[in-house]
């Protein structure tokens, strides 16, 4: 007799007991007990391809049934189960097939076929390891140790390929306010006004803080934005910076000015 309980599967012990008892004679008529030198043992010989047996104990029983009390000897063994079969065709293969996934995350946004398949490929191999795996256990119906492994390693695998379909819609997004930015560029034409070489200016020294539309500077500046909250913000900063420039001319040209004039006497 071994009930099994596989909670902690392929992790588990288990306590199976052999029992021996009279058929058709009662405790009047027959006892039995164990040998007092060698009550139990256990061959040397003996192999196990998925248990290692761990311990073993006896007992000495009395059963009341219908029929009157029987003598009963039991035995009991511990078993642990080996982990090396599992390991090797179950742990070790799942957890390559996570990092396997993990490649097309150096893979080129471009490359759609190699990360759909690579992506695909790895769900379906994950889908048939575990039902594998569950196919060569009894149908039970609360969860095992392994399963909560092999799921986690099959959301990971899902999981990379979501990544991508994420990483595609931002891109299709981004192309979109890159678009949007490009016709609001060509739509104000060029700026015209006496801060505009200086803004031109700065502009050359490498200065972003002033943008102009004929430059080319604002449509680069908000494709990197992303969303529309960054992308008021960089509108707002665009105006205050042309204001700044607008005003630094006024006050800098007179100051010049006086200071051209003040050279010309002694």
């Amino acid at each position: 007799m071994c009930p099994m309980d596989l909670t902690y599967f392929p992790m588990d012990a288990q306590i199976c007991s052999v029992e021996i008892e009279s058929f058709g004679y009662t405790t009047k008529d027959i006892r039995y007990s164990w040998d007092a030198n060698r009550p139990l043992e256990v061959s040397e010989d003996v192999r196990l391809p998925q248990y290692i047996v761990r311990g073993k104990r006896k007992r000495i029983r009395e059963v009341e049934l219908s029929t009157g009390n029987y003598s009963r000897l039991a035995a009991e063994f511990y078993f642990a189960r080996s982990m090396g079969y599992y390991l090797i065709q179950i742990y070790i293969p799942s957890t390559l097939i996570v990092v396997l996934s993990w490649v097309s995350f150096w893979l080129s946004r471009s490359a759609v076929p190699a990360r759909v398949a690579l992506g695909i490929t790895t769900v379906l191999t994950m889908t048939t390891l575990i039902s594998s795996t569950n196919a060569a256990l009894p149908k039970i119906s609360y969860l095992k140790s392994i399963d909560v492994y092999l799921v986690t390693c099959f959301f990971m695998v899902f999981a990379s390929l979501l990544e991508y379909a994420a990483v595609c819609y931002l891109e299709k997004c981004s192309n979109r306010l890159t678009k949007a930015a490009a016709a609001l560029e060509s739509s104000s034409g060029p700026q015209t006004g006496f801060g505009e070489s200086r803004c031109r200016q700065q502009v050359k020294r490498g200065n972003r803080r002033c943008f102009l539309n004929s430059s080319g500077r604002q449509a680069g500046w908000l494709t990197q934005s992303g969303g529309t909250v960054r992308e008021l913000i960089s509108i707002m900063g665009l105006l205050c910076t042309l204001a700044h420039c607008i005003l630094s001319d006024i006050v800098t040209q007179p100051a010049r000015g006086i200071a051209a004039h003040s050279a010309d006497f002694p």
